[in-house]
């Protein structure tokens, strides 16, 4: 993608360090409970649910992001729900095309009825 995406910035600014373990999606991650945050280059970078604030620690420093939300993952990277609940960037159900392209680009299933739109 040679084109940037457009990008919001976190509604908590505080430059927040990466966390340790944020990565580009990939196939080999594990089944699980993900959120994600997708840069203005299109790459979905994500992080394992854990309790606390995280979606400003999956870029880190403040970082614009062009999407975010949560994620259910099977086995093989075959994603079972997708949606773009963020506190912090609060983009709306419009960005899931988006991030479900990407998804697949980096090797991800997304499954059919997989998009949980939210409202915020």
């Amino acid at each position: 993608m040679t084109e940037k995406l457009p990008t919001r910035p976190p509604l908590d600014a505080f430059p927040y360090q990466r966390h340790a373990n944020s990565r580009p999606f990939a196939t080999d991650m594990g089944p699980g409970v993900y959120i994600y945050v997708q840069d203005e280059n299109g790459i979905v970078h994500v992080l394992a649910e854990t309790e606390g604030h995280l979606h400003p620690k999956v870029l880190g420093g403040g970082t614009p992001a062009a999407a975010a939300g949560g994620m259910k993952l099977e086995a093989g990277g075959v994603i079972v729900e997708l949606d773009n609940y963020s506190g912090t960037f609060q983009f709306g159900p419009e960005i899931l095309p988006q991030v479900r392209e990407a998804l697949e680009r980096q090797g991800g299933k997304v499954a059919p009825a997989a998009e949980r739109p939210f409202d915020h």
